[in-house]
């Protein structure tokens, strides 16, 4: 059995594990009660990065008075930032159907990823997007708001540089269209539809820090799964209240599938988990 050396943390003990747990889900909403094994790698990862092996002494730093750029690097540890391209090419698709005929009617598109990770969700928004207005023939400004706790994850994301692997989710033409290449394995979204993303840090609980715009597409897939039931409520309620009326909010499959919103009305579109906000008198 290998022994632990100086700059190896120990395994959490369960005290240790249930402290740190309750903070994570204070702070981020994130329960990890059942994944003990992603809080102890996030965890022994940043400790390593500083030379440390205390958990009790590191949890008294994340509390001190540069606790906040502390805990911000702790965070960018633990929080799973997997997505791919069009990751559910159902949905896109809806989404497209849907920006076609709100490009007609209206001069702005404003379209929101909640936990865009490393980038491929709003890139898949914003290519969707520029599509559907096209083809719509409309003149339509459209602009892509893309938040996620994770400030590795944004940096990563805003660079707009994807490896050969990851574009292949990307239809060939919108590749040729978006992408710019690099080198043989690396491509670069066009600074035209880069520029059309905004990128911000937000935490999904703090909703004074939640985008102040309704609107008119709101894509929160695959985020709120670590997130106890009332939670989830309280935070598909928050997107709610963003939308425009007759904006569309657009959930990973399964998710949420008892909510309810008085003022949403659930698509019936097979394999697609969305909702309709009503046009309001």
């Amino acid at each position: 059995m290998r022994a632990w050396s100086a700059r190896s943390p120990a395994p959490l003990t369960d005290a240790q594990f249930g402290v740190w747990r309750q903070l994570v889900e204070a702070r981020t909403g994130v329960d990890l009660s059942q994944h003990r094994a992603i809080l102890q790698g996030g965890l022994s990862r940043r400790l390593r990065e500083r030379g440390e092996c205390d958990y009790d002494n590191y949890l008294e730093q994340v509390h001190g008075p540069h606790g906040l750029a502390e805990w911000q690097a702790l965070v960018d540890c633990l929080i799973v930032k997997e997505t791919r391209f069009f990751r559910q090419p159902e949905a896109f698709a809806r989404v497209g159907d849907y920006l076609r005929g709100r490009a007609r009617s209206g001069t702005t598109l404003d379209l929101w990823s909640v936990g865009c990770a490393t980038g491929e969700e709003p890139y898949s928004l914003a290519m969707t997007a520029a599509e559907a207005i096209e083809q719509a023939g409309a003149r339509c400004f459209f602009g892509v708001l893309a938040t996620d706790i994770c400030g590795e994850a944004l940096r990563r994301a805003q660079a707009g540089r994807f490896d050969a692997r990851r574009l292949e989710a990307v239809p060939q033409a919108l590749r040729h269209r978006y992408f710019n290449s690099v080198d043989e394995n690396t491509g670069e979204v066009v600074p035209e539809l880069r520029d059309r993303v905004c990128w911000s840090r937000a935490n999904l609980l703090e909703a004074a820090g939640l985008p102040p715009l309704v609107m008119d597409v709101i894509f929160c897939q695959n985020v709120l799964v670590y997130f106890r039931r009332w939670r989830v409520r309280q935070v598909l309620d928050a997107l709610a209240a963003r939308l425009k009326p007759g904006g569309l909010l657009v959930l990973g499959p399964g998710e949420a599938a008892h909510w309810q919103n008085p003022a949403l009305t659930r698509m019936a579109w097979p394999g697609v988990s969305a909702f309709l906000r009503r046009n309001e008198n």
